[in-house]
């Protein structure tokens, strides 16, 4: 299993759409992250055997993960009173942070899990901030079908709650982590009428949205996940803390 990281990695690199190698950047880049920072240093060399034990999840191309499972309770959900649609914040604040993400990219799951709940405490809950989450389902159909999902838990007013337990609950790319059963499993736990949901998910016009959805965000430039935009100023990856909440205090200047 994947290991839990529910602390701000500030700086991570992106997992990447590579025409060539789409599935498993996000295992190396995780892997990189996760060893600089238990070495405490920049620049890492690192050995094959320790490279291949952290890799092997990721391309073993075999769904691994059980159907029946308990899962894990959310790091964090957002207060109600902050929450509307697919944005936590108030739809006046000042600023809006944009994040394209995908729901089984590890480095996506740093970001909800530790980096999203600082912003939320510093900036959302002052009312100086609105974060808007677009979708940017690349990594395979697992990353697409948990898209579907979190449109239809949107129209039951649980997108957060929805979007909370899948990155509790990341557990490998393509490996089963998101396969159908375990998806209602998390859309129950989340508070869901599973009834409607399982409806809704099967309802094509949905598919179609999340895929026009992903079609525009590759045509704004978005090429990994996360991705962030404020304004014209828009990354790939995790920013370093500093610069984060830089660009968030310009753009709070008058």
């Amino acid at each position: 299993m994947r290991p839990s990281i529910n602390t701000p990695f500030w700086g991570a690199s992106a997992c990447q759409l590579w025409a060539s190698w789409p599935i498993g950047r996000c295992g190396y880049d995780l892997a990189m992250i996760i060893i600089k920072n238990a070495l405490g240093i920049g620049a890492v060399v690192l050995s094959v055997g320790l490279v291949v034990l952290l890799l092997s999840g990721s391309f073993s191309g075999k769904p691994t993960a059980s159907d029946s499972f308990t899962p894990v309770a959310p790091v964090y959900t957002p207060d109600a009173e902050f929450i509307s649609g697919r944005g936590i914040g108030a739809v006046g604040a000042p600023v809006t942070l944009e994040v394209w993400t995908d729901f089984q990219c590890p480095i996506c799951g740093i970001w909800a899990n530790g980096s999203e709940p600082l912003l939320y405490e510093k900036y959302i809950k002052e009312g100086k901030l609105r974060i808007e989450q677009k979708f940017f389902a690349f990594l395979g159909e697992e990353s697409f079908t948990s898209a579907v999902g979190a449109v239809c838990a949107d129209k039951q007013d649980k997108f957060w709650a929805y979007h909370s337990y899948l990155y509790a609950n990341q557990d490998g790319e393509n490996e089963g982590a998101f396969s159908a059963p375990r998806l209602r499993i998390l859309a129950e736990a989340a508070g869901l009428d599973l009834t409607a949901w399982d409806s809704c998910i099967a309802d094509p016009a949905i598919r179609t949205e999340v895929e026009a959805e992903s079609a525009a965000a590759r045509a704004a430039g978005v090429a990994g996940t996360p991705t962030l935009k404020i304004g014209t100023w828009m990354q790939a990856g995790i920013p370093a803390e500093a610069d984060i909440y830089k660009r968030i205090d310009d753009a709070l200047k008058p």
